[in-house]
């Protein structure tokens, strides 16, 4: 019979993946500060559509090339949970904004595959994502402008 230290091992194992990056997420939310628009550190809240629960969220967005972002985020879910995980964006500039577009593969657990799109400015940035088990948002703002 499993003792509640096993099932908290397994479980502890079972979210490595979303709490892994964490660390990184610190350490690249440090060196951000700098970064040229868009670029840098955003902040603000998501949300799910379905369920109706939503969290703090940051992100650092590293642009790779004129078509390509790199991005880390931090969610918080119900005061206590952590999760971090980067995406990889498509890019494309339309007039002041960009729009883009990614998808991650956050584990089963997490609700598999997700897909992101959205559109940014030099000073907000707001997406909707989507799998198959809920949708929702994310709206940032840039820190430190």
């Amino acid at each position: 019979m499993a003792t509640l230290r096993d099932l908290l091992r397994g479980a502890t194992h079972l979210l490595a993946p979303l709490t892994a990056n964490c660390r990184v997420f610190h350490e690249n939310w440090e060196r951000a500060a700098d970064l040229p628009s868009p670029g840098g550190r955003w902040a603000g809240e998501w949300r799910s559509l379905s369920t109706g629960h939503s969290g703090p969220l940051r992100c650092v967005l590293e642009v790779e090339n004129d078509r390509l972002w790199r991005l880390t985020f931090h969610a918080g879910y119900a005061r206590i949970f952590r999760a971090c995980y980067c995406i990889s964006m498509t890019v494309a500039r339309v007039e002041d904004r960009w729009t883009f577009r990614g998808r991650s593969d956050l584990g089963r657990l997490a609700g598999g595959v997700y897909e992101h799109e959205g559109e940014a400015t030099s000073e907000r940035f707001h997406s909707r994502y989507r799998c198959s088990a809920e949708h929702g948002e994310f709206n940032m703002m840039r820190q430190g402008v």
